[in-house]
């Protein structure tokens, strides 16, 4: 018989695996967007050496228009037309012509300004994880779950410092010790910190020099490296230098005490006549009997380390090699948990098209300098429809070169005859009949308002000729710079592009697995509240 709250039961099982699927979904999106942004910090420092560059630039393209501009306002040359706007063949029942002074589209220039033109694919975008802090220095031991910190500011790392503010480690960081090629906690599976606090630990291992016969927990020291009693109970005994028992020290063995001993040295003399001497000699006590046997004539190294406290991270997972001495990545993972993502949006469409500046810097899988003239907006292309691009530059300077002819109408009075000339301005609009009467008609002078050309107008001309060969100069000065920085983040960009791919991949898993658990949930609590008895 079909039992509902075992049905219930399972869809909040199924519901904890999805969470947990996620979690492990989550753990790979902040290594890969900890990837990400090592590729956002250096195209974003390459994108930053472009506005400099452009800047200068639009500066001398905007004194270009200036100086055409200027020399129009000097009335050395005129902007204005007439301009045909319509003909009409019934304007109370006469073919007229309406004409108006307009700017002269025949002599209107523009220069766009420079600008660096970005393409953003929708995955193009934070995925909210961040390297938080850099261990430099800290020893992994196989097999354990714990990172022994030896930064001089540990304490500051896991805010356990005396009076300190500061702590850049926190509960559930990810610890890697590569992004690319993990060895000791490896990518993909990285551990998180579960605990912070001290413990004690050999950091530190200095050499000593004696001999020891097997079976025996007595190492002798024999002061050619060191002396066996600067230690103290509860250091480390090693027989090589990685901390290791070098195939004579059992693992984990520790100094338990010292004494001393008579023992017998044999020396040469130097006529080359073997003798011997009573010595006293210092032993060392280990917690496991050595296996191999030194003789004292050998001088055999032996490492002893120091047991201190030292600021430790417990990991919720043990390292899989050892690293002494090794640095480590923290990265802190965004807040997935109650990721609501469409799993269906298209990580390519739409894409969007600015220009690169102020926060945009950095943005976008593709980069081009450009001075199309086209506006500047912020414009949203639906590439994959095959739509046609959307025009976005960074604007333009807008001049006219101009001519000796002014617009002017010829009114006529009451007797037919034309009356002298008056000089329209922008936006005026005059009505002539075709075929009829005339009462008014238009035309050009040779001359500006004022009467007479100005005669310093070569100077206007000279001015406009020194702007453009300094616009000119600039231009051929920074846009090979400029080509060369986006040239240099080109690659950069696509791979970045690459790893957002799989960063998208891994937010769409967990939207839909986030997703999935919530209905779960919500069908699990439906089939508890129900009164199914009423049905049995």
């Amino acid at each position: 018989m079909a039992d509902p709250q075992a049905i219930a039961k399972r869809l909040r099982d199924s519901k904890q695996q999805s969470a947990t699927e996620a979690e492990v979904i989550a753990e790979q999106l902040a290594l890969k967007d900890v990837i990400i942004d090592e590729y956002d910090e250096l195209i974003n420092k390459l994108d930053d050496k472009i506005p400099p560059l452009i800047s200068p630039i639009n500066t001398k393209i905007k004194a270009v228009e200036t100086a055409y501009r200027a020399r129009i306002t000097h009335g050395c040359r005129s902007d204005l037309a007439w301009q045909l706007q319509e003909s009409n063949n019934n304007w109370y029942n006469q073919d007229v012509q309406i004409y108006k002074v307009v700017k002269d589209p025949a002599t209107y220039k523009f220069l766009g300004y420079y600008g660096a033109k970005y393409w953003k694919y929708p995955k193009n975008r934070e995925y909210g994880s961040n390297v938080v802090e850099i261990i430099d220095n800290a020893d992994a031991i196989v097999g354990s779950a714990s990172l022994v910190l030896q930064d001089e500011d540990a304490g500051d790392m896991v805010g356990l410092a005396t009076n300190t503010s500061i702590q850049t480690i926190q509960i559930g960081d990810y610890i890697t010790d590569s992004l690319d090629y993990a060895v000791i906690f490896q990518a993909g599976s990285s551990t998180a910190v579960t605990g912070i606090g001290t413990t004690s630990y050999d950091a530190k291992a200095y050499a000593v020099s004696g001999f020891c016969t097997s079976g025996d927990n007595k190492v002798y020291g024999d002061q050619k490296v060191g002396f066996i009693t600067d230690f103290s109970v509860g250091d480390k005994f090693y027989g090589a230098s990685n901390k290791t028992g070098g195939g004579m020290i059992p693992n984990n063995t520790e100094i338990t005490g010292f004494g001393t001993a008579i023992g017998i040295v044999s020396y040469t003399t130097s006529n080359g006549i073997q003798s011997a001497m009573s010595v006293t000699l210092d032993y060392a006590i280990l917690s496991n009997p050595v296996s191999a046997s030194i003789a004292s004539t050998i001088g055999t190294s032996f490492y002893v380390g120091v047991v201190s406290t030292y600021y430790n991270l417990s990991l919720s997972a043990p390292a899989s090699s050892t690293g002494i001495n090794s640095s480590f990545l923290v990265v802190r993972p965004g807040d997935t948990s109650d990721i609501d993502f469409e799993s269906s949006k298209n990580p390519i469409d739409p894409v969007e098209i600015a220009i690169a500046k102020g926060a945009q810097i950095g943005k976008g899988h593709k980069l081009e300098l450009i001075n199309n003239g086209d506006p500047d907006i912020v414009a949203q292309w639906s590439q994959i429809k095959d739509e046609p691009e959307p025009a976005v530059g960074n604007g333009r300077a807008e001049y006219w070169v101009g001519t000796t002819n002014w617009p002017v109408y010829y009114p006529f009075n009451s007797g037919g005859s034309a009356v002298d000339p008056i000089y329209a301005s922008e936006g005026h609009q005059i009505v002539i009949a075709v075929g009829g009467t005339a009462n008014t008609t238009m035309a050009y002078e040779n001359t500006p308002p004022g009467g007479s050309i100005p005669g310093d107008c070569g100077t206007y001309d000279a001015a406009i000729a020194a702007a453009e060969e300094e616009m000119n100069n600039t231009i051929n000065a920074a846009v090979p710079k400029i080509n060369h920085y986006i040239g240099g983040a080109d690659s950069l960009r696509e791979l970045r592009n690459e790893d957002e791919t799989q960063a998208w991949g891994y937010l769409q898993a967990i939207g839909f697995l986030n997703a999935k658990g919530k209905r779960q949930l919500s069908q699990a609590e439906k089939i508890e509240d129900f009164n199914w008895k009423e049905i049995t």
